[in-house]
């Protein structure tokens, strides 16, 4: 049996699901890394050859023996790849485009620092910190 073209490494993250969910609506095989956050796995030497910047998602193009990293950059290369959920038509490619790079230069950041505060930092204590006892804005206090 061929391996798939496509081998998506990613993380439960609201960027670790955006290949995910491309991959399976154009129903494209692929295999699937889980990267555990917990074990530091996207910093270790073999993922970092993938993906110098250490973060999910990632994906490994078989068929074109490349490694390719973040979401819209994957989406985008997806969609051209296969031939799915991307126009033609220059117009409407255009418009795509702009929806693409708006929620990953805004609304996807966004979610990702609702997340790291609700989920991370909550848990560290950094929630039950008070405005007044931030003394970096002021260092005399």
């Amino acid at each position: 049996m061929t391996q798939p073209d496509i081998h998506l490494y990613t993380a439960a993250t609201m960027n670790g699901y955006k290949p995910v969910l491309f991959l399976e609506e154009a129903g494209v095989p692929y295999d699937l890394t889980f990267i555990d956050f917990s074990k530091q796995e996207q910093k270790t030497p073999d993922f970092l050859k993938l993906n110098p910047n250490g973060k999910i998602p990632t994906i490994y193009d078989r068929a074109e023996d490349r490694a390719i990293f973040e979401s819209g950059a994957i989406l985008w290369h997806l969609a051209n790849k296969y031939g799915k959920f991307l126009s033609n038509d220059p117009v409407t490619r255009s418009e795509t485009l702009q929806w693409l790079f708006f929620q990953v230069g805004h609304v996807g950041p966004m979610m990702g620092q609702a997340m790291y505060f609700q989920r991370i930092a909550a848990r560290t204590g950094m929630r039950s910190r008070s405005r007044s006892s931030v003394t970096w804005m002021n260092p005399a206090a």
